[in-house]
C-alpha cells in the first residue's frame, strides 16, 4: 500500500462531518470539513496538512498508470481510481484534496444542477461525470 493511499486513509472518513456548518455547496468562503462526492460525503480526520498531501501525491506511482493531478485538467474518479487503485479511495482522495483547497470537484448536483435522486445524475455521475478541476479559474 503506497504512502499516498495510507495517508487518505488515515485523514478521511466517507461521511460529513459532524459540525454541521462544513458541506460545500458552492456558496462557502471558507475551506470546509467535508464535502458532497455525490455518492458518499468525504470529511477530514486527523489534521491534514496540504503540504505533506502534496508531496505524497508527487511521489506516488500510479496502480495502473500516471496521472498529474495539478496539470490543471479534469481528471474523473474512474481515472484516478485506475491511478490510486480503487474508484472508492479516488472519491475520497478527491474530496480530500478539495477540502484542503487543491482543487474543486464537479458532479450532475453542483455543476449541472440537477436532483440527486435525478436518475440522469446517477447514470452521469455513474459515467465518470465525477472530477476533479483546478481550484481557481473554474465555478459553478
Amino acid at each position: 500500500m503506497s504512502e499516498l493511499v495510507k495517508y487518505v486513509i488515515e485523514h478521511t472518513d466517507r461521511n460529513a462531518c459532524t459540525c454541521g456548518k462544513c458541506i460545500v455547496s458552492g456558496e462557502e468562503k471558507e475551506l470546509p470539513h467535508s464535502v458532497d462526492m455525490f455518492f458518499f460525503d468525504v470529511s477530514a480526520k486527523n489534521n491534514p496538512n496540504v503540504d505533506t498531501f502534496r508531496k505524497l501525491i508527487s511521489e506516488h506511482q500510479g496502480a495502473w498508470g500516471e496521472v498529474n493531478v495539478f496539470d490543471g485538467q479534469e481528471h474523473s474518479y474512474i481515472e484516478l481510481g485506475g491511478w490510486i487503485g480503487d474508484q472508492g479511495l479516488a472519491m475520497q482522495f478527491m474530496g480530500l484534496g478539495w477540502i484542503l483547497g487543491l482543487w474543486q470537484v464537479a458532479h450532475p448536483v453542483n455543476m449541472l444542477g440537477f436532483e440527486r435522486n435525478d436518475p440522469m445524475a446517477q447514470q452521469m455521475a455513474g459515467m465518470g461525470l465525477l472530477s476533479i478541476l483546478p481550484a481557481k479559474g473554474f465555478s459553478f
